[in-house]
């Protein structure tokens, strides 16, 4: 007898697995681009994970683990980074900030 898993096929199932590996490689490239930008800005100014570290009260360790790629940051943190930094890394359009 056999008693393999009986595969089934949906092309709603295909369509949802193929939309989340999208999302996901977005979101991927997206965090990727990110670290660049800042890894890019601490080049600019010529400051090291530790220094920057160190500004941000942070460990170097942290500092690696943002400039991976891999990392969710919150928004504070986000403003933070710009702040010292001095670049932006996300904008918001100016029409979306209106209040109606």
């Amino acid at each position: 007898m056999n008693k393999q898993p009986k595969k089934y096929t949906s092309t709603v199932i295909s369509e949802i697995l193929n939309s989340r590996k999208s999302l996901t490689y977005e979101g991927t490239k997206r965090n990727m681009l990110l670290a660049a930008r800042i890894d890019d800005a601490l080049i600019t100014k010529g400051w090291t994970k530790k220094q920057f570290a160190d500004m941000m009260q942070k460990s170097p360790t942290e500092i690696t683990k943002w400039l991976s790629g891999t990392h969710n940051f919150t928004l504070e943190t986000l403003y933070l980074i710009e702040s010292y930094l001095g670049v932006t890394l996300f904008e918001v359009p100016a029409q979306q900030l209106e209040y109606a």
